[in-house]
């Protein structure tokens, strides 16, 4: 896949939950491609000039459109969020500033809520309840330290959030 992509080390994978054959590849270089095909064919880099060019850390597809990106960018310059409701075609920065300015490592969108959008990072844990439009930090008691993943248990609500030298926070959500 090297040749095909832009020549970096691939950064993030997602397979659409919603439809396997649209699967989303990013790269250290700030690369993104996509598969419409399941991986038989594959699209020239995506993103024009909205995405940084900067290490894309994850991507993620809402539960129930293929089509609906989300990725997260481990980036210095007040733009760490994007989506896209095209497939990737174009992008919007959902971040608008409102997050801290420091590199964002993963991203949840919340199965049974669409537009709660969770994202952690050097700084903490952040969520949206209306798909970006406004942020708000959830890190609550959990320590100053960085926050690599997210992960949603659904049948207790709860929030895992691992942490880099502070085990696993949990947080029950509503």
């Amino acid at each position: 896949m090297t040749g095909v992509l832009d020549g970096s080390p691939i950064s993030a994978i997602e397979v659409a939950s919603a439809n396997s054959n649209n699967v989303y590849v990013a790269t250290e270089n700030g690369g993104f491609f996509r598969s419409l095909d399941g991986g038989k064919t594959w699209s020239a880099a995506l993103g024009g000039g909205t995405l940084p060019g900067v290490m894309i850390t994850r991507i993620e597809t809402a539960p129930g459109d293929a089509r609906d990106v989300l990725v997260t960018v481990a980036n210095f310059g007040n733009r760490h969020v994007f989506r896209s409701a095209d497939a990737g075609t174009s992008w919007t920065d959902i971040d608008q500033g409102q997050l801290p300015d420091v590199p964002h490592h993963a991203l949840l969108v919340r199965p049974d809520k669409p537009t709660e959008l969770w994202v952690c990072n050097d700084a903490g844990v952040f969520v949206t309840n209306d798909g970006g439009a406004t942020w708000q930090n959830a890190t609550a008691n959990l320590p100053p330290v960085m926050v690599v993943d997210l992960v949603f248990h659904a049948a207790s609500r709860t929030l895992l959030a691992a942490t880099y030298g502070r085990s696993i926070w949990r947080l029950q959500v509503a």
